[in-house]
């Protein structure tokens, strides 16, 4: 199975000459796996997340770990990525947890610094759904620094800086840079040079989430990106009706009482319905809009 798929690449594994290097490699590698990796995969989905977050605590600095496995280093940073899945793969594990899985694929990219798939996934994960992003940020840089050439990198990397960190200027930057790489999708120049321009448009960033939620599989990662998708939406709607304030204000030299108004007043044909399941609601007093689903207004689309 390849690693895209989160298991094991057994093309990228050393081979062991004879059953005596197998021995020394499991004995070596004992802190990483407890049976052979057929097994583990099972036994780590039954045992207790607290108990796998604690093995990956103890999981010594890459430093040791290169001197200790000797010549299996692709072995290690496979066993140690099987940990790490494990770890991400849990629904409601806590920011410590997401931080020690973070320390895991760390540790296994010194070892196996091409691992592209585990830089991806975890920098996705630690950033979408984990809210960590300067945990992603770190991942996914250290990631490029040793794939340069991987255009889903920067482009992940856009995201973390434009969603999470509230920086458009820095995430078009990532953009432009994903756009110039070997394989990146026709749409991504053009989609750069929207972000660029348009720095905090919601429409420009509605069409990068769903590119963005093209490119990943994991359902959880969908489920977060489907929220920031309708978060988006509803602050498109919240501009579309605090406009038709302004221009109801300019007609009739007042603000209106209800959204109803601005379509008895005709300014606009009917109210949005709120892409998050609440209401829209107009304050009176300033004119101000806000959605009942919306926790709050995304910080990088704000006047």
């Amino acid at each position: 199975m390849s690693r895209r798929f989160g298991s094991l690449h057994s093309a990228h594994l050393t081979p062991l000459s004879n059953w005596a290097g197998w021995a020394l490699a499991g004995a070596l590698l004992c802190v990483l796996c407890g049976s052979a990796i057929g097994v583990l995969a099972v036994v780590e989905r039954q045992r207790l997340a607290i108990v796998r977050a604690a093995e990956l605590s103890y999981l010594p600095k890459s430093e040791y770990l290169k001197v200790a496995v000797l010549g299996y280093r692709h072995l290690a940073a496979d066993l140690i990525w099987l940990k790490a899945v494990q770890h991400f793969g849990v629904k409601r594990q806590t920011a410590e947890g997401y931080r020690w899985a973070y320390h895991a694929v760390d540790v296994l990219t010194d070892l196996d610094p091409t691992f592209v798939y585990a830089y991806q996934m975890a920098g996705t994960i630690l950033g979408v759904w984990a809210k960590l992003p300067q945990e992603s940020v770190a991942i996914l840089a250290k990631g490029m620094g040793h794939n340069p050439m991987v255009w889903q990198l920067p482009f992940f990397l856009g995201y973390d800086y434009y969603y999470e960190l509230h920086d458009p200027v820095a995430a078009a930057g990532y953009f432009r840079r994903a756009a110039q790489l070997p394989g990146a999708p026709e749409y991504l120049p053009k989609l750069a040079a929207r972000m660029t321009i348009e720095a905090g448009d919601p429409e420009a960033a509605l069409e990068f989430l769903q590119r963005l939620y093209q490119q990943v599989q994991d359902p959880r990662l969908r489920e977060g990106l489907e929220r920031r998708i309708r978060e988006v939406i509803a602050e498109r709607d919240i501009r579309f009706l605090e406009e038709g304030i302004r221009r109801y204000r300019a007609r009739y030299g007042k603000l209106p009482g209800s959204l109803e108004a601005l379509v008895t007043g005709g300014i606009i044909a009917r109210v949005p319905d709120d892409p998050l399941g609440g209401l829209y609601q107009v304050d009176p007093s300033d004119g101000t809009v806000t959605s009942t689903g919306l926790r709050e207004r995304l910080k990088v689309h704000r006047h």
